[in-house]
């Protein structure tokens, strides 16, 4: 599967969507409907090198890390043959680097599962979903331990899946952000060390 098709509605697998969740302090509690029948479509097993780079106040940042897990996806049935959910028990290492040379390393693993899905209007859903384990600790170049978080974290989005039968579509808005367990990477910020 596609990295960029994989993280269309996982806010805590794109780099953006770390900084967005960490700065704004993206997974709610669970709806009352019941959960949406739904068809597994596609399973993989995924392993692949990564690298971006981003700036910290005029100093650029070079990131290179490594992310693998088992993923699939789950398509609803009837009214929600548009939505299609993410279920992905993932694991990632990477490495910021400032021109110094200066270092920090981010991990995590955990399971990110979008569990429930309500239809809005026309093709715009709500989706449900949880990230639980560990899915980020921070270490310093000697390998002390800088933020660890673990426990749960729940969010509702509202997206429009597009109508279509692929997988992805535009997020409209992020509904609600709730986290249970230490998460102290929710707020960390690499320039503070690295910038």
């Amino acid at each position: 599967m596609d990295p960029e098709v994989r993280r269309a509605r996982h806010p805590f697998r794109s780099q953006s969507g770390r900084f967005a969740a960490m700065l704004a302090g993206a997974l709610l509690a669970l709806l009352s409907v019941a959960p949406v029948s739904a068809t597994t479509i596609f399973r993989e097993h995924y392993s692949f090198p990564y690298e971006f780079s981003y700036d910290c106040d005029g100093t650029t940042i070079e990131v290179s890390g490594q992310a693998e897990g088992v993923a699939h996806l789950r398509v609803g049935k009837c009214d929600f043959e548009s939505a299609f959910f993410a279920h992905d028990n993932y694991s990632f290492s990477e490495t910021h680097t400032n021109p110094d040379g200066e270092f920090v390393v981010i991990m995590g693993d955990g399971l990110f599962q979008e569990t429930r899905a309500t239809h809005v209007e026309g093709t715009v859903f709500t989706f449900s979903a949880v990230n639980a384990g560990r899915p980020f600790i921070i270490l310093d170049a000697d390998g002390n331990v800088l933020a660890r978080d673990r426990g749960v974290i729940r969010a509702t989005i509202l997206f429009d899946t597009l109508g279509d039968d692929t997988p992805g579509g535009e997020f409209i808005e992020l509904l609600s952000f709730e986290v249970a367990g230490p998460h102290d990477g929710l707020g960390f910020d690499t320039c503070a060390i690295l910038g």
